[in-house]
């Protein structure tokens, strides 16, 4: 796409960005529009916040292929991109959920120092385990990415199911090697094995409630919703499992106005 240099400059306020290209805003009565896609752990992180601090949203599906829906982010090609209701943007998933936060101040305690140490192992430590986990088999990555289906026109769907499939069964090994992983699962169950040592007897990390570490692990593990992934980690921790149903419950339901 061409641009002008005028086009390009990228404005910065804080943890915002402000870009050439007018983004669509969030519809009424949403306080952010969040581009993203359904398996992205870093996007789920994002709307586990914003089920915390009820904060209603509008989705949109990101096309994994042409990435359309972001052409008015020139610099930044990468989801979760956020789109608030003031016009600011707000790129990477741990900005996003600041910026939830600042909006809707939680306890002291949700945020705690501890608790944000938590949430970045969450999404530097946890979240690379996902990935690996979605594409063990092609036919393992068409079914991570059946929800096109629901998300995109006929041609579209059938495009991201099948090209899209084969670009992540491919990129599989690449994955694995650059984070030194063996076997996927139990990598991804090693980890799990660190978290629910620090829930250990309480409810949540946070104790009698969420913190922002159960918030950030829950979101992650919101990418393999459905799949045999989230059904293996289930069964091979069963402690893990009914966490997950206690920050469901606590988080409550997701607002959105739009998908």
């Amino acid at each position: 796409m061409m641009a002008t240099a005028a086009r390009r400059l990228l404005v910065r306020r804080g943890p915002t960005r402000r870009l050439g290209t007018a983004p669509p805003p969030p519809p009424a009565g949403a306080a952010l529009r969040l581009f993203g896609y359904s398996i992205c752990p870093f996007c789920h992180f994002v709307r586990s916040a914003a089920r915390y601090t009820k904060t209603t949203i509008a989705l949109t599906e990101v096309n994994p292929l042409t990435k359309a829906e972001i052409k008015f982010s020139e610099t930044h090609r990468k989801v979760p991109i956020a789109v608030f209701d003031d016009g600011s943007i707000v790129v990477e998933s741990a900005a996003i959920v600041d910026e939830l936060l600042r909006r809707s101040p939680p306890s002291e305690d949700f945020a705690s120092e501890s608790a944000r140490t938590w949430a970045a192992w969450a999404t530097h430590e946890l979240a690379p385990m996902v990935y690996p986990n979605l594409t063990k088999t092609y036919g393992e990555c068409r079914r991570a990415l059946s929800y096109a289906d629901g998300a995109f026109g006929p041609m579209d769907a059938l495009l991201i199911k099948h090209v899209g499939a084969l670009g992540m069964s491919l990129a599989h090994g690449k994955i694995k090697r650059k984070y030194g992983i063996e076997d996927e699962r139990a990598a991804l169950f090693e980890k799990l094995a660190t978290w629910e040592a620090r829930i250990g007897d309480r409810p949540f990390r946070g104790g009698d409630a969420p913190d922002l570490a159960d918030v950030a692990v829950h979101g992650v593990l919101g990418a393999v919703a459905g799949l045999p992934a989230r059904d293996d980690v289930v069964e091979a921790h069963p402690k893990i499992g009914a966490w997950l149903e206690r920050v469901e419950a606590a988080l409550g339901g997701e607002r959105v106005v739009v998908r």
